[in-house]
C-alpha cells in the first residue's frame, strides 16, 4: 500500500519546518508547492529538507519523503487529483489568490476520486478557510455543493516557532524550537478523513476552536509582536535582543498579563507559569527571531480581533486597563521598516489621516473610543521620543 499523498500550497517557514515534518515522520509522501525557484531546487537537492531544532534539545535530522514544484508544474494537477489531503501555508493575504488557482484542481481531485477530501489551512489566522474559499468558489463555483459532504476546510493554530529557512549547500534548512502543540477545527473537517482518521496524531481537533485560536493569536502571537515592535523602536535586531533588556521584557511580560485577563473572561486565564514559560521561548538566543519577520505586515496586527485589538478590547471587556498593549499598537503603527510594503504605506497615511483616523480605518475603533485615544495618547509619546 503506497503511503498517503498531502499537497501543500506553500513552502516557507511554518509549511517546511511544520507540516512538512509533521507529516513525512508519520509516513506521508509531502509535495512543497512554492513560487521560489531557490527553494524547489534546494528540496529537490537535498531529496527532502533539514529540520533544526535550536536551544536545549539542539539537534539537526534530515526528513525524507518531500518534494517541491512550482505550482505551474505540469504533474501538479495530477497530484491534487491523488491527493489524501491539501494544505496551505502561505500568508493570509496570499489565500485568495492560492484559492484560484487550487480551486480547479480540487474541483478534478473530487471528480476523478471517490473518496472525500479535507484542507486544512495552517495559517494561524482566524479566517483564513474563508479568504481560501473566496478564492476557491470564485475559480470553481460547484465548490459550494461540495463544503462540508465530500469536501471539508478548516483552520488550525499552530504554536510552533520556526524562526528561519535557508538555502544550505546541502539542501533546505528550518530552524525551529521543536514545539509542535497544534489544533484543528473540529467543525470543519470530515470524519473519518485525514487528519481525523488517525493518520496525523500530531495535529489536535478541538471544538469550539475559536478560543484555542484566540489563545494562540491573543497571547503568544501578542507577545511575539509585542517584543518584535518594541524591539525595533530600541534599535533591537532579534526578539532575544530585545528581552535582553529588562524595560522591554517587562513591557512584553505585561502585555501577556493583558492579554491573559482577556482571555480569562472567554476561556479561562493562563497561569502565569505559562506566561513565563512562553517569555522564555521568545528570549531563546538560539533562534535569533529577527524583529522585522515578526513585526511585519502591521496593518494585518492591527486589524479587528487580532492579535493586539483583539485582546485590548476584550481586556476592557473584564474591567482590565490595557495599557501595555495600547503602547504595542502604537508601536505597531510606528514601526517604519522600509522594507515592509505595509510599513511604508501606513507611515504614508499616518502622516496625512494621523493615527486616530488610521485605527478607525484600520481597527474599527471610533476616535471617541477609549482605547483610540490610549493607543493615540502612547503614539505621540513614542514619535515625540524618537
Amino acid at each position: 500500500m503506497s503511503a498517503p499523498l498531502c499537497v501543500v500550497a506553500g513552502a516557507g517557514r511554518l509549511a517546511a519546518g511544520y507540516v512538512a515534518p509533521l507529516l513525512a515522520e508519520t509516513g506521508w509522501q509531502v509535495v512543497l508547492v512554492s513560487r521560489s525557484r531557490e527553494v524547489v531546487d534546494a528540496v529537490q537537492r537535498g531529496a527532502g529538507l533539514t529540520v533544526a531544532v535550536v536551544g536545549p534539545r539542539d539537534m539537526r535530522r534530515w526528513i525524507g519523503g518531500v518534494q517541491a514544484m512550482n505550482r505551474l508544474d505540469p504533474r501538479l494537477p495530477g497530484l491534487v487529483a491523488g491527493a489524501d489531503l491539501v494544505a496551505t501555508s502561505v500568508g493570509p493575504g496570499a489565500l485568495c489568490d492560492v484559492g484560484t488557482w487550487l480551486g480547479p484542481l480540487l474541483r478534478r481531485r473530487l471528480d476523478t476520486k471517490a473518496a472525500p477530501l479535507n484542507v486544512v489551512t495552517f495559517e494561524n489566522h482566524r479566517r483564513a478557510p474563508e479568504l481560501l474559499a473566496e478564492g476557491l468558489l470564485a475559480a470553481a463555483p460547484s465548490l459550494a455543493g461540495e463544503l462540508g459532504r465530500r469536501l471539508g476546510l478548516a483552520g488550525s493554530a499552530v504554536w510552533s516557532v520556526v524562526s528561519r529557512r535557508e538555502v544550505e549547500p546541502g539542501g533546505l534548512t528550518l530552524y525551529t524550537d521543536g514545539v509542535t502543540e497544534a489544533y484543528v477545527d473540529r467543525r470543519g473537517v470530515l470524519d473519518g478523513v485525514a487528519p481525523l482518521d488517525g493518520s496525523v496524531p500530531g495535529l489536535r481537533p478541538v471544538e469550539p476552536f475559536d478560543a484555542w485560536m484566540a489563545e494562540k493569536l491573543w497571547l503568544f502571537n501578542g507577545g511575539h509582536a509585542a517584543a518584535a515592535y518594541l524591539g525595533f523602536l530600541a534599535g533591537c535586531a532579534t526578539v532575544d535582543e530585545a528581552l535582553a533588556r529588562p524595560r522591554l521584557r517587562a513591557e512584553v511580560r505585561a502585555v501577556l498579563a493583558e492579554a491573559a485577563a482577556a482571555l480569562g473572561g472567554h476561556s479561562g486565564s493562563p497561569s502565569d507559569a505559562r506566561l513565563d514559560a512562553i517569555l522564555t521561548r521568545y528570549a531563546d538566543p538560539a533562534l535569533a527571531d529577527p524583529v522585522t519577520r515578526v513585526a511585519r505586515e502591521p496593518r494585518r496586527k492591527l486589524a479587528p480581533g487580532d492579535r493586539l485589538i483583539g485582546p485590548a478590547v476584550a481586556a476592557r471587556g473584564v474591567g482590565v486597563q490595557p495599557a501595555a498593549l495600547a503602547r504595542v499598537a502604537a508601536a505597531a503603527l510606528a514601526y517604519r521598516e522600509p522594507s515592509d510594503p505595509q510599513a511604508v504605506a501606513l507611515d504614508a497615511e499616518l502622516r496625512l489621516l494621523g493615527p486616530a483616523e488610521v485605527l478607525a480605518t484600520i481597527s474599527q475603533l471610533h476616535p471617541s473610543d477609549e482605547l483610540s485615544r490610549l493607543v493615540c495618547a502612547s503614539y505621540h509619546d513614542l514619535v515625540r521620543g524618537a
